[in-house]
């Protein structure tokens, strides 16, 4: 059985039962934990597995409750998407809690696929007067990777609809056990825009607001492969690869065409996956070359669209840049004096294949990322062309 907003409650042998009291049905379902009673009023729907109902709760509060029969594949959807409405009710409390006084407009965890809202992550909008709180919660840590994209895209959708005197703010609430990954992530971001702040809450419901200073260490190591040293004679020539995933001959097409991408680059040595972490299960492809003037520069090439391209490109360049400024990359590069400078990030993709959030998400980045999206032609398997080159978050003159 379940309740709008509660968990799945089983219906087991001798531990609940059916009774029609002065014509009116009511279920009471008991445990050692709890005890439940509701009166059914009217069924709704009816399908195969599943029973909708109208009930009316203690105190006469209505309310919807339905029966699923878990052994059907047809129940499924329905258990995942009452297991996000039961999330969005406890969000609701402790976005309530932590914002006394706070109006909390359309907490909703339906998913919006023309403005790339998720169904995953639960969202609402908050106010205080010219204040306004763009809150996402996430209920899985497994979730928390792809979670500051539609942080972004729910913060930037308030943010236009919002008075240009208007101050729109990000509240991110995330599990115990999580964070570390958004917290690094949220240094290289425009904060005085944003005024992210973090709050974790436990298995009760209970939220507080952490520092992200206090959320862990840089998850990063150089592949032990480079720290050992790397044969700059044959490993990094260009090989082209016409099977396999796509990002791998895209890729093979970007060594063999590294100067048409930017002409400041050197032809070689280009390292692939040069570092790992935690987050590095991922469809994209991670390059590390160098300009001739010695400064860094990152690749992060995508064959198709992504929506979380911005963001996972991050992943990669902080970490880069962690390492640079240690030192711990110049022996890549033996012929030239690596610079200890920011090095620059460049998305590269088909140009039809950027998504149509890339730029609103690269807004947010902070200036001390150059970012280059560069787009390349639909056919470049035949022939690599550079038909699309972007400062940051500019937008093409098309859609300005």
């Amino acid at each position: 059985m379940q309740e709008w907003g509660e968990n799945l409650i089983p219906l087991l042998p001798d531990q609940y039962g059916l009774q029609i009291q002065s014509g009116r049905l009511t279920i009471e379902i008991w445990s050692e934990n709890r005890s439940i009673s509701r009166r059914i009023l009217a069924l709704q729907r009816r399908s195969s597995g599943i029973l909708d109902c109208t009930i009316q709760r203690f105190g006469g509060k209505p309310g919807r409750l339905s029966f699923l029969d878990l052994n059907r594949p047809q129940t499924a959807h329905r258990s995942l998407t009452g297991s996000r409405q039961n999330f969005a009710e406890h969000f609701r409390t402790m976005a309530a809690r932590q914002f006394p006084g706070w109006t909390i407009h359309c907490l909703t965890a339906a998913q919006d696929l023309r403005r790339s809202f998720s169904g995953v992550y639960p969202r609402a909008k908050l106010t205080q007067g010219s204040h306004t709180v763009a809150a996402i919660a996430c209920s899985n840590p497994m979730e928390e990777l792809q979670f500051l994209t539609f942080a972004l895209i729910w913060h930037h959708a308030l943010q236009a609809r919002a008075a240009p005197a208007d101050m729109v703010s990000l509240a991110l609430f995330l599990p115990e056990g999580s964070g570390n990954v958004t917290a690094h992530r949220l240094r290289w971001l425009n904060r005085q825009r944003l005024q992210p702040a973090i709050y974790l809450y436990n298995q009760h419901g209970a939220a507080g607001q952490v520092d992200p200073q206090d959320l862990g260490n840089l998850d990063t190591r150089v592949a032990s492969q480079f720290a050992r040293g790397t044969d700059f004679s044959s490993a990094h020539a260009p090989n082209l690869i016409s099977d396999g995933p796509p990002e791998h001959w895209l890729e093979s097409v970007v060594r063999a065409n590294i100067t048409k991408i930017d002409a400041e680059l050197m032809p070689f040595p280009v390292h692939r996956q040069v570092l790992t972490f935690a987050a590095e299960d991922r469809d994209l492809i991670d390059l590390l070359a160098t300009s001739l003037n010695g400064r860094l520069c990152v690749l992060e090439l995508k064959a198709s669209e992504d929506l979380h391209l911005p963001i996972q490109a991050l992943d990669y360049w902080m970490r880069v840049a962690w390492h640079t400024q240690r030192g711990e990359l110049n022996h890549l590069f033996p012929t030239i004096a690596v610079q200890p400078l920011p090095p620059k990030l460049i998305l590269l993709a088909p140009a039809m294949d950027f998504h149509s959030t890339c730029a609103n998400i690269l807004s947010y980045f902070a200036p001390e990322i150059e970012v280059e999206r560069v787009g390349v032609n639909s056919d470049w398997r035949h022939e690599l062309r550079v038909i699309l080159r972007l400062a940051g978050a500019s937008l093409p003159v098309s859609q300005r």
